[in-house]
């Protein structure tokens, strides 16, 4: 089942919440016991949009008319998983961080490199600098998998 919400939602919900915080202010909204928990409720609601979209960017305007798929972020180090995460920058922290466990020769610097210019291409950490070009340095790869919400048969190959 998917859940449809509106583009125009959080907008709406903002722009209610906004006008009603000014009343509140100008002292022209009664404020009574019922306002201050749904204003309070409105804001707390709000807040976990903010969060939920941080995370999976589009999750709070899902739509019929396109299956929504999410992304998340796998680490791998010489094909094995060094963990799966909701964002590319931890994933990217969690590959800095075991390549700064590796010992690189003085002056070597890191960058990640993606295969493509497609946003959903895998990526490696590669190392840059003075040494052979066949010293050993650590083979750290992202890659990004769709997870699907809805079983769509016609999407199968």
């Amino acid at each position: 089942m998917t859940t449809t919400v509106p583009d125009t939602a959080n907008t709406d919900f903002d722009a209610v919440l906004t006008a009603n915080l000014r009343r509140a202010a100008a002292g022209t909204l009664p404020l009574t016991t019922g306002i201050l928990q749904l204003l309070g409720t409105a804001a707390q609601t709000e807040a976990r949009l903010a969060a939920a979209e941080a995370v999976f960017p589009g999750i709070t305007r899902l739509t019929d008319d396109k299956p929504p798929t999410l992304a998340v972020y796998t680490v791998t180090r010489h094909g094995l998983s060094l963990g799966t995460y909701a964002t590319r920058e931890a994933a990217r922290a969690k590959g800095e961080a075991c390549l700064e466990r590796c010992p690189l020769p003085e002056g070597v610097t890191a960058s990640w490199v993606a295969d493509n210019d497609d946003e959903h291409a895998p990526e490696d950490l590669m190392t840059f600098g003075p040494g052979p070009d066949n010293e050993s340095v650590p083979s750290i790869r992202i890659t990004v998998q769709s997870v699907l919400v809805d079983y769509d048969p016609e999407a199968e190959g």
